[in-house]
């Protein structure tokens, strides 16, 4: 799984959902969605905000289902 940081990404272009999952390693993930996309990017998105300490690398991050976006494009810094 591919982790980027939260800074990177254009949060403008993604909408915060009520859904939730809970992974014992990492902790809770909250999940956003990519309107853009229609109903394939329900819930693409995810993040968890308050990582456990084993996994701390992680928070101000995101990941993405790869079935659920189309791409994802490096643009410059």
């Amino acid at each position: 799984m591919q982790y980027i940081p939260r800074r990177d990404v254009d949060m403008s272009l993604l909408e915060r959902t009520g859904h939730a999952t809970y992974c014992p390693y990492k902790g809770e993930a909250a999940y956003y969605s990519i309107p853009l996309g229609g109903d394939r990017a329900a819930n693409a998105v995810w993040t968890y905000e308050a990582p456990y300490d084993a996994v701390a690398i992680i928070k101000d991050h995101l990941a993405f289902y790869p079935d659920r976006v189309d791409a994802i494009e490096e643009g410059p810094a």
